[in-house]
């Protein structure tokens, strides 16, 4: 089983930023209803293996059919065009970590 570690950055839905009761300033006369991707991506994480969250936007995901490539476009497929994924593969070996362990969780 492989173990891949996937890390994001969510960034600002609409591109912009300004308070619910302002004007966003693109020259509409309406609201921009706010959804943000977060809720999204780690639920898509979780359902593709077995999985730890060792960081608030990081993952550890174990699977024995999904490359990193698809594990990437899994994920891209459920977040925002600003938003930032990073997909690598890991193993308890070339890992370090304060915590032992995750670093036996990855070696099983």
């Amino acid at each position: 089983m492989s173990a891949y570690m996937i890390t994001y950055f969510l960034s600002d839905t609409h591109g912009h930023h300004h308070e619910h009761g302002d004007d966003c300033g693109c020259g509409e006369d309406h609201s921009h209803e706010h959804v943000h991707s977060g809720t999204n991506i780690p639920g898509k994480i979780k359902s593709l293996g077995s999985w730890a969250q060792f960081m608030p936007e990081g993952f550890f995901v174990k699977t024995d059919t999904l490359s990193a490539k698809e594990i990437f476009d899994e994920v891209s497929a459920v977040a925002n065009g600003g938003d930032i994924i990073f997909v690598t593969k890991i193993d308890a070996e070339t890992s370090a970590c304060a915590n032992p362990a995750v670093l036996e969780w990855l070696s099983k």
